[in-house]
């Protein structure tokens, strides 16, 4: 069923397959292309846009998601969490005689907000977002289970690592991204159970490499060619890598090198039937992103251990039957339309409730409440009777099935990670009907070397090396950094591929297979099909 976007205006396609997914949780097919409704989502999240506010409650100064033009009410992680507040004591009736999109904004904007989406149990870091069960992190983003790290984003399980993205089960790296089980591995990414490299990508099972591509359980190979152990030491030392200029040298030449040598159209391993890029275990996973071990879900992004999911944006952790939901997961079931909803059972429009509700609707903040509307509580049986009655309510309004409007996003759009996915100009955003922050955080000219404090030299905002960093990079051997680590994020995102297939053929001479690809047909790469990128691999 070929259909247009309300948004965009552009054609696309309801398959048979997504039809039968939309009639049996009885919600209407979306009016949004996947892209349109990944954009919308992502303007509901806010990773690492951070200012400085004052808590509420305890008046303490923390970090905050919410710039300080924002009339919300902010308590820091430790007084949010705390037993001092009840969410339902901001309750209301449900008026339905007006749209419940215009009630939630209401509640919304009363309703206690935590500074930084950062679980009870974390340990020293404070100043980390969209994160779980961290342990002496510093600015780190969309994690769990990690220690020790600094300026990272998407990283799971991973140990003393700094300025990564998208790693699991890492250890010591740093400027990694979207790799798995490495060890030492610097400047490198799409590298798989690999040690002690430097500038690798689309390697599995190597060590002692340097500067290789497509590589396969080797080791002492710099540019794909076998070295000796003593060889190659030598040539490594020669590019003085604890220079900035050594390590400015290798980037440039790994960057030429990265275009003649070919690769797969996708990047993956272990998938069945399944389509997208950056897949990793998944079954019957369509039109995704950055998804892993995941079954039966289509048109997601960034989510691990999911299934039945649909248009899902980031967590999952034995997550099934999510519909248009934004950072839910932990045993989650059945959450449709939700944003920011840990552990929750059955709900539906509820934002930011962060310690497992079940059978909530257009709810905000609650932690294990069960059976509320509008943060009212009521018996199993007036809540099932009302939660029909406001569906058919939400159909009449034509907010039924809709994900929220943007009326009701939390912050600027150049604030989120839609700004980094699909960017806009400040006009284009406001007629889209999204907010824009003209003052975005950023100090400058406050340079102090006896403080560690130096100028960006490609924005020229100030930043800070702190000593937890500053032992690293002496460890490790690493030039201290020239750029800021907003900067050095920006550097490492261009490794993420965009939310969009291109159909393109084997540019192998002679080979007429077809296939999807986030490869664009302006990138100059060499795109092979599976059979013949699986002959040139070494």
């Amino acid at each position: 069923m070929e259909t247009t976007c309300q948004h965009c205006q552009h054609s696309f396609i309801i398959t048979e397959a997504d039809q039968a997914y939309y009639k049996r949780l009885g919600v209407p097919k979306p009016v949004r292309c996947p892209a349109c409704r990944f954009q919308l989502r992502l303007t509901n999240r806010n990773e690492h846009t951070l200012y400085q506010r004052q808590c509420a409650v305890c008046g303490n100064n923390t970090l905050s998601v919410y710039s300080p033009d924002k009339k919300y009410t902010v308590y820091c992680r430790t007084c949010w969490w705390s037993d001092t507040w009840n969410p339902l004591d901001y309750g209301q009736d449900i008026d339905f005689t007006r749209p419940l999109f215009d009630q939630l904004l209401e509640l919304k904007q009363r309703v206690p907000r935590i500074a930084l989406m950062n679980d009870a149990t974390g340990e020293n870091s404070d100043y980390c977002n969209h994160v779980y069960r961290l342990k002496n992190c510093y600015m780190v983003y969309d994690a769990t289970d990690c220690e020790n790290s600094l300026y990272s984003l998407g990283i799971y399980y991973v140990k003393d690592s700094i300025d990564c993205s998208y790693n699991h089960k890492c250890e010591l790296c740093y400027e990694t991204t979207h790799s798995e089980d490495c060890y030492n591995v610097n400047y490198s990414w799409h590298v798989n159970n690999c040690r002690d490299s430097y500038f690798l990508t689309d390697c599995n099972g190597c060590s002692n490499c340097f500067m290789s591509v497509g590589l396969r359980n080797k080791s002492y190979c710099i540019f794909n060619q076998q070295y000796n152990p003593e060889d190659y030491a030598k040539k490594l030392a020669s590019y003085q890598l604890d220079t900035r200029a050594g390590i400015n040298r290798a980037r440039d030449e790994f960057n030429e090198f990265t275009l003649t040598v070919p690769y797969k159209y996708y990047r993956g391993l272990r998938n069945e039937m399944s389509s997208g890029d950056y897949l990793v275990g998944n079954l019957a996973t369509t039109f995704s992103f950055q998804t892993k071990t995941s079954e039966h879900c289509a048109y997601c992004f960034g989510i691990f251990q999911s299934k039945d999911c649909y248009d899902f944006t980031v967590y999952g952790e034995e997550a099934e039957l999510l519909y248009e939901a934004h950072a839910c997961g932990g045993q989650a079931y059945g959450n449709w339309f939700c944003n920011i909803v840990w552990h929750g059972q059955n709900n539906l429009y509820c934002d930011q409730c962060l310690n497992g509700p079940e059978n909530c609707f257009g709810c905000i903040g609650l932690k294990n409440e069960k059976y509320c509307i509008l943060n009212k509580q009521y018996s199993e049986t007036d809540y099932n009777t009302l939660k029909d009655k406001l569906i058919e309510h939400m159909k009449q309004t034509g907010e039924w099935g809709q994900f929220f409007s943007p009326a009701l996003s939390t912050y600027a759009y150049n604030e989120t990670m839609a700004q980094e996915m699909f960017p806009l100009t400040k006009a284009q955003a406001r007629a889209s009907g999204w907010m824009w922050q003209d003052q975005l955080p950023g100090t400058y000219g406050k340079a102090d070397a006896t403080k560690q404090i130096y100028d960006c030299t490609h924005c020229h905002k100030s930043f800070k090396l702190i000593p937890q960093e500053l032992k690293f990079y002496a460890t490790q051997n690493i030039p201290w950094p020239e750029i800021c680590p907003d900067c050095r994020h920006i550097e490492r995102m261009k490794h993420r591929v965009p939310y969009q297939l291109w159909h393109k053929q084997c540019m192998n001479t002679g080979c007429k297979t077809e296939f999807e690809t986030t490869y664009s047909p302006d990138r100059k790469e060499l795109v092979y099909c599976e059979d013949c990128y699986t002959k040139t691999v070494v």
